[in-house]
């Protein structure tokens, strides 16, 4: 550490911001996180500490497990233990001026995390752990968005004990806090569902089970820029989801922007609006999943409350744009500058771009 505040002290810089990254900043240590995951979580902390470190005056810092890097001049700290990640993860809040906090909602993990970096004098660029902790329960989620009349699929506790009826079409098995696609299964018959209960039976997950009819439909997700009032909400492309077509509904990447008719564009929008309006504490990066279905009709499927995968695609269609937005002194005149998507080439990605 004394090493690192002496580099602070010489550089003179303005401001100085720790990107934390769960699950490859050492928090996950020893732990059992699948390979996509990891390889989403380290592309999406390269490419917003990247970003973040070209903006004039920044300093980054972060945590890293030991055998990955990151470009210079990002700081990174090597750590060898989750206990060790933990420590560094306390000290680094209180010593420096911004944290952006990505991980998981799983367990409370990320409101967890957001809710120590307010109990410091750093300011957040993350929502408020009461928006994490409602947009992160999947089922509560449903019931408030279902009180206000905004279209969202209807979703239920599974009872493993029980098959399901699957007369009225295939189901999707999600659980009631995960991320990633983790324990994402696409349910038509009675033997994918003693699959899946297999499977939550081994991750001990059985009583943190949802499921929701499965909605034919264009996948879809859409990034907002949310200023720290919640007063300012950017729209960032549509784009198209490409997701694996094994029932597992993994990420592939995706398209900006989606190829859709004005009308398409703007029901999604409306419907988008309408979500930011009724939830109090959306700020920063936010991301949002939706289908649109064959009549076009969206319908709101997830809330991401932070920095999701997509990222890595819109900071290509929006260079050195997108960090400018979490600063509430540059917000004003950095959403001036974006494209719009009429304008846009069509930019193919992955989750390693």
């Amino acid at each position: 550490m004394i090493g690192w505040r002496w580099r602070r002290i010489l550089s003179g810089v303005i401001v100085h911001v720790f990107v934390s990254e769960y699950l490859v900043g050492g928090a996950c240590a020893g732990a059992r996180v699948s390979a996509s995951m990891r390889r989403e979580g380290l592309a999406m902390l390269r490419a917003v500490a990247v970003d973040i470190a070209r903006l004039p005056g920044t300093v980054v810092v972060t945590t890293l497990e030991p055998g990955l890097a990151l470009p210079d001049p990002i700081q990174t700290i090597i750590v060898e233990s989750a206990a060790e990640e933990a420590k560094w993860f306390a000290r680094l809040i209180h010593d420096v001026d911004h944290v952006l906090v990505i991980a998981p909602e799983t367990d409370g993990l990320l409101a967890e995390r957001c809710r120590l970096v307010r109990a410091s004098q750093a300011v957040s660029w993350n929502c408020t752990p009461e928006a994490i902790e409602l947009c992160g329960d999947k089922l509560r989620l449903s019931h408030f968005l279902q009180a206000l009349g905004i279209p969202t699929p209807r979703t239920h506790l599974v009872d493993f004990a029980q098959e399901p009826q699957l007369d009225a079409g295939p189901i999707v098995l999600k659980p009631l806090d995960g991320a990633g696609s983790c324990l994402t299964f696409l349910v038509r018959n009675r033997d994918e569902f003693r699959q899946a209960a297999a499977e939550y039976e081994l991750a001990g997950q059985t009583d943190h089970c949802l499921w929701q009819p499965y909605l034919v439909g264009r996948a879809l997700s859409m990034g907002l820029n949310i200023s720290h009032d919640g007063r300012h909400v950017e729209f960032l492309p549509i784009a198209e989801q490409r997701l694996s077509d094994d029932g597992r509904f993994q990420y592939r990447g995706g398209l900006i922007p989606a190829v859709l008719s004005d009308a398409s564009r703007e029901a999604i929008h409306e419907l988008v609006v309408r979500v930011c309006r009724a939830i109090d504490g959306l700020a920063g990066y936010v991301g949002m999943d939706l289908v649109l279905t064959p009549q076009g009709e969206p319908i709101l499927i997830e809330i991401n409350p932070r920095l999701t995968t997509s990222y890595v695609g819109y900071r290509r269609v929006c260079p050195k744009l997108l960090p400018c937005d979490w600063l509430p002194h540059l917000f004003e005149t950095s959403h001036l500058l974006k494209p719009s998507e009429e304008t846009l080439e069509k930019l193919e990605f992955t989750p390693e771009c």
